[in-house]
């Protein structure tokens, strides 16, 4: 969510390199999207790439690769809509969760919906005293209404097999210097997915920041999206590769 064009590149750039023949659907997410924009906006803005998923060849394999809560909510809402679509789950060869999904709280939240801030200090002060104000808000009307949080929803929908068919050998990649979402809540989902079927391989960096673990060792990220795409099955449950 908010990942700035230059960031962004660092992966179309590398999947290219990878996958010459291969075509990219990039969807990208802000903060708009979850504070401003009804499920009903989202789902026209996803359109385009609903299309493109309907209408895949047999021939055709789809790895997917998700960033952050941003990337893993845009993931369940496509797999949602495809499925009540088409009745099938979205069309996943494999899958790629990379720093998610996480839990829901405000300083987690804050921190991520900040990326977006203006640098300018002025600005950013004012942005920030905005955002924190919709965010109470927001956190405030989920308590009272006693409503399921939207990031747990999720969670536990990307791990249902009628929505991510259960045959998607997936990926972890996480951190735990990450400071937005926790190790142990990437883990957990882990965990939940192998109880429910899926296989599951976990790679855990131990100094990279949220999302940026290709920036902290593009060798060894890259060799784990290979060995991922190659691999019929990774390695026995419960494993976890540890990188640095």
């Amino acid at each position: 969510m908010n990942a700035p064009p230059r960031h962004v590149a660092k992966y179309t750039t590398g999947y290219q390199r990878l996958f010459p023949s291969a075509r990219i659907l990039l969807v990208l997410t802000s903060t708009a999207h979850f504070l401003l924009q009804s499920t009903r906006q989202r789902v026209a803005d996803l359109e385009p790439a609903l299309a493109i998923l309907r209408d895949l060849q047999p021939a055709e394999h789809v790895l997917l690769h998700a960033f952050s809560n941003g990337g893993a909510a845009a993931t369940w809402l496509l797999a949602r809509t495809h499925r009540a679509r088409t009745g099938r789950p979205l069309p996943t060869a494999k899958a790629i969760f990379d720093s998610a999904p996480g839990t829901q709280g405000y300083a987690a939240s804050l921190a991520a919906f900040s990326v977006a801030l203006p640098r300018n200090p002025l600005l950013w002060g004012l942005g920030s005293g905005l955002l924190r104000v919709v965010l109470g808000v927001w956190f405030c009307y989920m308590y009272v209404s006693w409503g399921e949080k939207i990031v747990d929803t999720v969670r536990r929908d990307l791990n249902d097999a009628e929505l991510l068919p259960v045959e998607a050998v997936r990926l972890y990649v996480y951190s735990a210097a990450d400071e937005l979402i926790q190790w142990q809540d990437v883990e957990a989902h882990a965990r939940d997915a192998e109880a429910k079927g899926y296989k599951v391989q976990m790679v855990k960096y131990l100094g990279s920041p949220h999302a940026a673990h290709l920036l902290h060792d593009e060798k060894r990220y890259w060799s784990a999206v290979t060995g991922l795409w190659d691999a019929e099955y990774l390695s026995s449950p419960g494993s976890i590769v540890v990188a640095w």
